[in-house]
């Protein structure tokens, strides 16, 4: 970016005041407003924030980097949610009026808001090649005309009010504020007639800080978290560490021990590494911003996300990422932004773009890059909320991904398999294995054995249940009651039990023997019947 003209987008329309448009949770615009504010150092510094929100602001601005999510509820009332990320242009006004120990002024009136409008705003990116004049200045003029609700109405109204009572109490230097772009014109128009404090809260009825699960960051963040990562880094001004890009490549343990290679695919700290790839990001991404500003450039993150993921890819799935591949990967990387009215990729396109040049696998390493951010972790001093972007109404875009899961290949064990015999020398060699089958050793009609086994099974079933015996119920159930022989001594008032006495011994041989049947049809003249040989413990013939 080249030097601004504050006086082209930066009005001043009462002495000692300046209005800066921004663009909520946009990089580009914070960097825009840390470049203002090193030029301007402002005495005080004023937000496009409710008042009663201001002790959980200051809250969630100290706990910076770690992001906080801010809910305030009111009964009968849709709840108020704003995240606290470094991105956010009003959180590094905040951030940057504390470190000089400036006053914070919360301007924006707690009215009944019913209305959400969402502002077509042109891609930020277009900050680097318009300026931030150019670009800001075209934006207030196309949003002028746009008609304002009655609850836009009374927040301009409001912030006037506040903002003409500081000036009043004349502060030492100016007061820049920080407010949508869309009010600005407004804004200076009303701040040049008689203001009135309008009708709004004082105080939020339910008000709450959470700490945002570290896998909630990808769908409430409106730029990557690999970008707000190394716009962390560099908005201090210090250098960026020199970390190499194989130090960014996801590791795994490879040992070979008695011909079998044992893989642990969790061989680097997944903060470490999202540590060393932000440092990585901020040195090959980082580019210089008015007043010697350094900021990421999104477009240049998209080859820094390309080159770590590739190389991870690699690593973990032993695959080789050809040229072509990359060549298809930012091609449709530029169409699809195109398509979507943007100028430069998000998450969502990345990883969009890795899963058509690639697989799943390598859409996966890419996502894993993007949502580098090594300061979050699940447990905090405040409680910790997963986040939905569905639930904020925020447009969100779900991505499923199926993963292949290497696995090491096992020695090769020979499975035993019982081989047909050859036809013996001797003859008496096929008593010697013959261990089963009825008809044939190795058993070959599976059908025929069956039915064999099945009659053997039924002539113990026979013999058993001639055995069966039945007595009064004195002192145990045996096998359960006797129904038939209970209702046959109804009338004597007793219950009878069955005691079930299988036949000793096991069927042996099995004889079918089919004879002529008059009553059978042609096509089948013999009736089957069967005879059984019993080979029993006792003397049963």
């Amino acid at each position: 970016m080249t030097e601004p003209d504050l006086d082209r987008f930066c009005p001043e329309p009462l002495p000692g005041l300046r209005l800066l448009p921004v663009i909520h949770e946009r990089i580009e615009s914070a960097m825009m407003v840390r470049s203002v504010l090193e030029i301007l150092d402002p005495a005080v510094v004023a937000v496009e924030l409710p008042t009663p929100l201001e002790e959980l602001t200051e809250r969630a601005v100290v706990r910076l980097p770690r992001i906080s999510f801010l809910v305030a509820e009111e009964p009968e009332t849709e709840a108020l949610a704003w995240l606290v990320v470094p991105g956010d242009p009003l959180v590094e006004a905040l951030r940057w009026a504390r470190e000089r120990d400036r006053p914070r002024l919360y301007i924006d009136p707690d009215v009944l808001y019913l209305e959400r409008n969402r502002d077509p705003v042109p891609d930020p990116y277009a900050f680097w090649s318009l300026g931030a004049d150019g670009y800001l200045s075209r934006l207030v003029g196309a949003m002028a005309g746009e008609p304002a609700g009655e609850a836009d109405r009374l927040r301009e109204s409001g912030m006037a009010h506040v903002l003409r009572e500081r000036l009043e109490d004349g502060p030492e230097g100016t007061v820049l504020a920080l407010v949508g772009a869309a009010h600005l014109r407004s804004l200076e128009t009303r701040l040049t007639r008689p203001t009135a404090a309008p009708f709004a809260r004082q105080r939020r009825g339910e008000t709450g800080l959470y700490n945002v699960h570290p896998e909630s960051l990808t769908g409430v963040l409106a730029d990557p978290p690999l970008a707000h990562a190394v716009w962390e880094l560099l908005r201090t001004g210090d250098p960026a560490p020199e970390t190499p890009l194989e130090a960014t490549v996801q590791r795994k343990i490879s040992l070979v021990s008695g011909g079998l290679r044992l893989v642990s695919r969790e061989a680097t700290d997944p903060t470490d590494r999202s540590r060393r790839l932000v440092e990585h990001a901020a040195g090959s991404a980082g580019r210089t911003v008015a007043a010697g500003v350094r900021g990421p450039d999104r477009r240049r993150l998209s080859r820094v996300v390309w080159e770590a993921a590739a190389r991870s890819y690699r690593e973990q799935t032993d695959e080789e990422v050809a040229p072509w591949q990359r060549r298809l990967f930012f091609d449709y990387l530029h169409r699809l932004v195109r398509i979507g009215g943007h100028l430069a990729p998000g998450l969502y396109e990345w990883v969009t773009g890795g899963r058509g040049v690639g697989d799943d696998n390598l859409a996966w390493e890419v996502f894993d890059v993007g949502r580098a951010y090594p300061w979050q972790e699940e447990g905090a001093e405040i409680p910790t909320a997963r986040v939905d972007g569905e639930l904020l109404d925020l447009g969100t875009r779900k991505i499923r991904f199926r993963r292949r899961f290497f696995r090491v290949k096992r020695r090769p064990v020979r499975v035993p398999v019982k081989e047909h015999l050859a036809a013996p020398d001797d003859p008496r060699e096929w008593l010697e294995g013959f261990t089963g089958g009825l008809c044939s050793f190795p058993p070959e009609d599976v059908v025929v054995e069956d039915y064999g086994r099945y009659l053997r099974e039924k002539a113990v079933s026979i013999l058993s249940t001639e055995r069966k015996r039945s007595e009064p119920f004195s002192g145990s159930m045996l096998d359960g009651i006797d129904i038939r022989e209970t209702l046959r001594h109804l009338a004597e008032g007793e219950i009878w039990v069955q005691e079930h006495r299988r036949a000793p011994g096991e069927a042996g041989s099995v004889i079918v023997i089919f004879d002529r049947d008059r009553g059978s049809s042609p096509r089948f003249p013999y009736r089957m019947s069967w005879l059984g040989e019993h080979d029993q413990e006792s003397d049963m013939a």
